[in-house]
């Protein structure tokens, strides 16, 4: 699995958070609108990224382009990451446009990667959990909203609550 931005915070041995995200307007006729998800993508996964390491957790990006639709190759490539890396938890980041609702979206969510920690059965692989946590912003789908919409500020605020979210109250 290669992804299109991969940074790291993850402190050697600790349980990280994999920052999964990937866009979903894959158009095969549109390489110039392609693009500018994956951007739009890439740029509103790594502002997430920026609260979730001030806070603490180790992090690790991980941005699959918009051409990569093979759910099953994905999901695959995305827990054999999660595994190789020891990561406890997969944070999924996408911007989309749902055009049927005429809304541009901006969704976080947060799945437990299980199989990971504990004594394991021989031949027993990772898999994700239920969504333990959620958070989205809607936005009307139009040309002044997908101009003006900052994802690197956008993905700040959505991954300061998420960070909170994500590492409780402090005392």
């Amino acid at each position: 699995m290669t992804g299109a931005g991969s940074a790291s915070s993850a402190a050697p041995g600790a349980p990280c958070v994999l920052l999964f995200g990937q866009g979903r307007n894959f158009d095969p006729e549109q390489p110039a609108a392609n693009r500018r998800w994956d951007e739009a993508n890439g740029a509103f996964n790594l502002a997430v990224r920026e609260p979730l390491a001030a806070a603490g957790l180790p992090v690790i990006n991980l941005v699959l382009p918009v051409s990569a639709t093979d759910l099953p190759r994905n999901l695959q490539g995305l827990l054999a990451e999660a595994q190789r890396r020891g990561c406890t938890r997969v944070l999924e980041t996408a911007l989309f446009a749902d055009v049927a609702q005429g809304l541009l979206i901006a969704r976080l969510r947060v799945y437990p990667v299980l199989g990971l920690l504990g004594p394991q059965a021989a031949g027993s692989q990772p898999r994700i959990g239920a969504v333990a946590y959620t958070q989205q912003k809607e936005f009307t789908l139009d040309a002044r909203v997908m101009d003006r919409v900052n994802p690197s500020r956008l993905g700040r605020v959505m991954g300061e609550e998420a960070a909170a979210a994500l590492v409780g109250p402090r005392e």
